[in-house]
């Protein structure tokens, strides 16, 4: 493989190993060993990587085992690191052991204490240790301590072990060995097999070894209904291990060899290996001696015979026999899907780096201290206190739609027009009477029944005539007018609290938008709102109370405005003329009045003049002055009502919206922040992970920027 290839798988592993993108679906080639729980990955993994895996034990298939080969940088001694990574599920909190790392400029020393290392990690997994023991190593040895929180655990693990091995001499290399599948054993393992192998094939630039036993036909893999299931033949390696177990024909094997179109057809090929025996794990033979005798199985009996068959349809190819075979197959295929793949990648990469950017700008600022708090807080309140002057303003952030809530001005002044508008036509108990005033209808028509309603002169006669008391005779009752005056604008007081409800319901409603628009952290404004509760409470009870003096000032009928002496002598003049039109004799130019007609004229004419003063004036001049003065006072009482109370103190300085201001935050107490800013634990642990994969990302995009293209 050439040296740009390599620098990008060595790239394209390191990102690999970010461990804050360990949970994102980045789609990064990696070499994915799978298989049964008997069908020799141990020894795959051994033979490819030279490393000193266990094999022949169980303690190898309870976890993931991620393991990197690379050459040495100039500066950089032969060494490995050797790390457990916890699944975050694990009710274990910590590792079993400290991560091991150790370099030395003589690989023997080296592999040694790697050999040594690699055990020692297996048996801190093993069933035993990891369940009830948290293993670290100090000065060459083991201390154990028990776990207070740790449980037993089941067979298999979703923790993993990472292995990483740089050498002089060695081109890079790296794989990943999963559990085998279980098929016959715990519900829970089964389970369990079956999910690490899925969550390693689904990535598509996944590269699959799956691994069989000579003696395992592939139709009768559980592996490779996996593999098809997740539509992943085409990036799949068959690898039949046991060669030299074979009992009886080989003839099936040679056919997967020879990979023809059909059912067990891969497109990237089969291979096999012979795996190494137990008497050879036990006398700890090296690399050199099991190559030696693989290719010794491979070059006699039925093998040979393969291997120089003259006939197409019946030879194996040399090719596919023998580790190194396998190896250069992986790197070669590895090689071509890294490249491939590195533009997609790094766009992937970019877009989400943009998605957490965004992410993180929708939480807002941290706020894991009081300054931040307060800073967060204070930002928030400029964007609700901006967003309040524009309704209150005209200034709309939805501009076309007056049904909006935000459109608090608007809504007010339709709200006062309306207002108005009712209490000039509707705030009266008894009509206004200016036309028939010749004589007075109502009150001749007292006694009728209890059905009969009243007209406003028969009410202001009967309610003068109830009050009558040690005034002198004729004389006006003291509290006449204040009387007939509460009881004609006895609706007003409703008209105005369903006025000033709608108003406040409105500033309700507007609040609740205007929050909405400056705090998007629903968790935060309902806490802001809640505090404000109390606060906003109190401005509608000094608005009440400022409405109550209102109500109060009505028991005053006096008025200095110039409008009401003018009208009361407007309509008493028009009264009065009309009665005199009424009464005097009508003009005849052409006919001659003696002297004796035109007495008999004024006579009657005074006289009609005695009779209505003596019978209507005072009632008339009672409604007159009632009248004017309610033209006076119902625009009196609508401009305090709008001014005094829903101006001056349900939109000003101190009313509902002007509650949340700078004060407001600045005089909060640490502990105020703390509970109103402070961020739940949920949240700043979102706010990490998202910064964790922004740094992952950023250091990720950080390699490739190297690359040459």
């Amino acid at each position: 493989m050439g040296g740009e290839g390599e620098e990008l798988l060595t790239i394209v592993d390191e990102i690999r190993k970010i461990e804050a993108l360990r949970n994102i679906e980045l789609d990064i080639p990696q070499l994915v060993v799978v298989g049964g729980t008997s069908a020799g990955k141990s020894s795959i993994l051994q033979a490819l990587t030279r490393l000193p895996f266990p094999v022949a034990t169980q303690l190898c298939t309870r976890f993931v085992t991620e393991t990197t080969i690379r050459r040495c940088a100039s500066s950089e001694k032969p060494g490995y690191r050797i790390e457990v990574k916890m699944d975050n599920s694990s009710h274990i909190l910590s590792a079993p052991l400290e991560p091991m790392i150790f370099d030395d400029d003589n690989w023997q020393t080296v592999e040694l204490n790697l050999k040594q290392d690699i055990a020692d990690v297996f048996e801190a997994m093993s069933v035993d240790n990891l369940p009830t023991t948290t293993v670290s190593k100090t000065n060459g040895s083991f201390k154990k301590h028990t776990e207070q929180t740790a449980t037993r655990m089941p067979q298999l693990l979703r923790h993993r072990v990472q292995i990483t091995v740089r050498t002089k001499d060695q081109a890079f290399f790296s794989i990943v060995d999963i559990p085998g599948l279980i098929s016959h054993g715990a519900p829970q393992d089964e389970k369990l097999s079956k999910e690490l192998i899925v969550e390693y094939i689904k990535n598509k630039e996944a590269i699959i070894l799956a691994v069989i036993p000579a003696n395992n036909a592939p139709e009768n893999e559980a592996v490779f209904r996996i593999i098809a299931d997740n539509k992943a033949n085409d990036r799949t390696i068959g690898v039949i291990t046991k060669c030299d177990k074979i009992d009886g024909d080989p003839g099936k094997i040679f056919d997967l060899l020879r990979n023809r179109k059909g059912h067990d057809h891969l497109n990237l090929g089969w291979f096999a290996v012979r795996n190494r025996g137990q008497d050879e794990v036990s006398s700890q033979a090296n690399f050199e001696e099991r190559d030696r005798k693989e290719t010794e199985l491979f070059e006699s009996g039925k093998w040979k015979e393969a291997l120089l068959n003259p006939s197409p349809l019946k030879s194996v190819d040399s090719n596919v026999l023998g580790i190194k075979n396998l190896k250069h197959a992986v790197r070669k295929t590895m090689n071509k899907q890294v490249k491939e793949n590195f533009p997609r990648l790094k766009a992937q990469m970019k877009d989400l780096k943009r998605e957490n950017e965004k992410h993180l700008k929708r939480m807002g600022d941290p706020r894991t201290d009081p300054k931040e708090q307060r800073r967060y807080l204070s930002k928030v309140q400029a964007l609700y206190e901006n967003e309040v002057d524009k309704s209150l303003h005209g200034d709309y952030r939805v501009p076309k739609d007056h049904t909006h809530a935000s459109h608090l001005r608007y809504h007010i002044k339709k709200f006062n027009d309306e207002y108005a508008q009712e209490m000039e036509y509707k705030g009266y108990k008894y009509v206004w009477r200016l036309e028939e005033d010749h004589t007075v209808p109502e009150i001749q028509g007292k006694n009728k029944g209890a059905g009969h309603q009243i007209g406003i002169f028969e009410w202001i006669y009967q309610t003068w005539d109830y009050l009558i008391g040690s005034e002198v005779k004729g004389d006006i009752p003291q509290n006449l007018k204040k009387k007939l005056f509460d009881e004609q604008a006895e609706s007003w007081e409703a008209r105005a609290r369903s006025y000033i409800e709608k108003v406040k319901m409105a500033i309700r409603d507007c609040n609740e938008d205007l929050f909405k628009e400056a705090c998007k952290d629903d968790g935060l404004r309902w806490k802001i709102q809640e505090l404000l509760e109390q606060l906003e409470t109190k401005a509608f009870v000094a608005a009440e109370a400022e409405f109550d003096n209102i109500l109060g000032d009505l028991g005053y009928i006096g008025s200095w405005h110039p409008m009401l002496d003018g009208d009361i002598e407007m309509y008493q003049k028009i009264r009065a003329t009309r009665q005199v039109q009424r009464d005097s004799p009508s003009d005849q130019p052409n006919q001659s009045k003696d002297s004796g007609q035109q007495t008999d004229s004024v006579e009657k004419l005074a006289l009609s003049l005695t009779s209505f003063a003596a019978h209507n004036k005072r009632i008339y001049e009672i409604h007159d002055w009632l009248f004017a003065f309610w033209k006076v006072a119902f625009p009196r009482f609508v401009d305090n009502v709008i001014i005094q109370v829903v101006e001056r103190h349900l939109l000003n300085q101190n009313g509902p919206l002007r509650l949340f201001n700078r004060d407001w935050v600045d005089d909060l107490s640490d502990e105020d922040l703390q509970r109103l800013a402070g961020e739940d634990e949920a949240t700043t642990n979102e706010r990490q992970s998202i910064k964790d994969k922004l740094q992952g990302l950023n250091d990720a995009l950080e390699k490739t920027n190297h690359v040459m293209h």
